[in-house]
């Protein structure tokens, strides 16, 4: 593989299957994974839904952005599942497609309105983007959402219907004919 793709980015709106396509992706790969969401979790000392109702949205994504800017450009054969807010950092996003190869991963709305309610840990690991229930907020979040995913995005890949594995041999399938393009 090529400098761009010794890195994987995984991005994509909630509940498209970033964490768990991520950790079979790198176990495959023989990469490190990292969820930056549990990072970030990690590093400032509380669940997302608790950094975010005590200190709001603002405080949260410039830890995130901070993760981008600083931690990114270190990695090596690693797959990071970002959180589904971390391709607005624009200016960051552009710095990343530089040394990783970056996959959406997708699903249309009711789709993830129907995993986040079948997941029982979705309301401590997703709070509100907007003061709405997590699931009114979906439609118009990922409408403002998708035309960035599109842009900075290498691969765009559908995960309604699909399984994990069937997605990670996708992705893997399109980084081998990435590498032969770029070689």
């Amino acid at each position: 593989m090529n400098e761009k793709s010794t890195n994987i980015i995984l991005t994509g709106f909630r509940a498209t299957g970033k964490s768990l396509v991520g950790k079979l992706l790198a176990e495959r790969l023989g990469y490190t994974f990292i969820d930056a969401d549990v990072l970030l979790s990690q590093r400032l000392g509380a669940p997302i839904a608790h950094i975010v109702d005590r200190h709001g949205w603002p405080f949260f994504r410039q830890a995130e952005r901070k993760l981008l800017a600083d931690d990114v450009p270190g990695m090596v054969e690693t797959v990071l599942a970002t959180g589904g807010g971390a391709i607005e950092h624009e200016d960051e996003w552009q710095r990343i497609r530089s040394c990783c190869y970056v996959v959406w991963l997708d699903a249309d709305a009711a789709t993830i309105k129907q995993r986040i309610q079948d997941d029982p840990k979705s309301s401590g690991q997703r709070p509100s983007l907007t003061g709405c229930a997590v699931c009114d907020e979906i439609d118009d979040v990922l409408l403002k959402r998708m035309p960035l995913y599109a842009a900075g995005s290498d691969l765009h890949l559908n995960t309604v219907g699909c399984t994990p594995e069937d997605l990670v041999n996708r992705i893997i399938d399109q980084l081998r004919m990435h590498t032969h393009k770029t070689n």
